[in-house]
């Protein structure tokens, strides 16, 4: 199990896929005053369901790149890695959603939504170097 955490550490889609993590966590947090993850997802604001969705939608996508890298058949390797392009088009259509309510902290979501585009450039050329 450590090659693979090993090799987790090195992979540039998975440190990025982080990073998009943590930073829609603190978008959420800017936008919704610092509450936690029950606490969005039960309050009756649309922001504030809006960035629960963000979170959760970048929160699943951490494990599903993982769960990318350390696959060793080919085949499934590469349906998988082109199924990320989902959860990735879902976590920026959440920005696009938040953008359109009336919030603070438009420009944290923008810098989201600029890290997405890097990750889809990622994600492009690891699914055709996978080809």
């Amino acid at each position: 199990m450590n090659t693979y955490s090993s090799d987790l550490k090195k992979s540039i889609f998975y440190q990025k896929s982080l990073t998009i993590f943590e930073l829609a966590r603190r978008v959420a947090s800017y936008i919704t005053d610092d509450k936690d993850m029950i606490s969005m997802y039960r309050s009756g604001s649309k922001t504030d369901n809006y960035a629960d969705n963000l979170v959760m939608n970048a929160y699943r996508l951490v494990p599903k790149v993982a769960e990318v890298e350390i696959q060793e058949n080919p085949d499934k390797k590469l349906k998988y890695a082109q199924a990320l392009r989902y959860f990735i088009d879902r976590i920026y259509q959440d920005c696009i959603t938040l953008e359109n309510t009336r919030i603070q902290g438009k420009d944290f979501v923008q810098l989201l939504r600029n890290e997405l585009k890097h990750l889809r450039k990622i994600h492009k050329k690891y699914v055709n170097s996978l080809l």
